[in-house]
């Protein structure tokens, strides 16, 4: 019997490695600005738009779909509709995107974790913060050698109706699968955005060390190591 019946894992910092996420800021403002102006919208104006429309996701009540709170942000404060933002923004996470890849570091364990993961639980998950569609998530996980369809569920602005850290949005993967929490594990590199809502859940964790984001937070409490031991965890399930 598997001890597992869910293991979710999440992306950005734990299997895929990233340099600097004020750098993909940067670089992510930069290069999506410069796709709203080929479609012939202001881009300032919607670059900064889409901007705030990520942070609305961050406080989504569960109301709307992550995606619904994000254009009716877009909307709000630029005017323009998804029908205008929609079209250059897949545009932008489908071809320039691409140069978010220069910041990210290899990560050789990112294959061995999601087959260990398929192997060792019934049901697998991405979870990474849903603010971004498919198309950007993909991308995002193929510089790492992996694919979606190597996991049963990845999270994604449509999907969801939280983010982290609140402890709902892991609780929406958690009823997907009608797995308890006691019976599901959370991979992450994040105190705060993993570990913590999950430890209020009752899902079991393990912190990865290699890129650890505490937010000045104690983490001691917390199953830990390194990507080798996190392997070696893994395999000894």
């Amino acid at each position: 019997m598997k001890k597992y019946k869910l293991i979710m894992s999440d992306l950005d910092n734990t299997l895929l490695p990233i340099y600097t996420q004020d750098k993909f800021v940067e670089i992510w403002f930069r290069d999506i600005s410069k796709k709203f102006r080929e479609y012939g919208l202001d881009p300032v104006q919607a670059a900064s738009a889409v901007n705030q429309g990520v942070r609305a996701m961050l406080y989504n009540d569960g109301a709307k779909k992550n995606i619904e709170v994000f254009y009716d942000e877009v909307e709000k404060i630029s005017g323009y509709t998804r029908e205008q933002i929609e079209p250059p923004t897949l545009d932008y996470y489908t071809t320039t995107f691409e140069n978010v890849y220069d910041i990210t570091l290899p990560n050789p364990y990112a294959v061995r974790i999601a087959e260990l993961m398929r192997e060792k639980a019934e049901y697998t998950a991405v979870a990474t913060m849903p603010v971004f569609t498919i198309e950007a998530v993909e991308k995002r996980m193929g510089w790492v050698g992996l694919k979606p369809e190597m996991f049963d569920f990845v999270t994604t602005a449509p999907t969801s109706s939280f983010c982290k850290p609140d402890p709902r949005y892991f609780g929406e993967i958690l009823e997907r699968f009608g797995v308890e929490p006691k019976d599901a594990l959370m991979i992450g590199n994040d105190v705060r955005e993993d570990m913590q809502p999950c430890k209020e859940l009752g899902v079991d964790v393990f912190l990865v060390k290699d890129h650890m984001i505490t937010h000045d937070l104690p983490y001691d409490e917390y199953r830990q190591g390194g990507y080798e031991d996190l392997v070696k965890f893994l395999e000894a399930l």
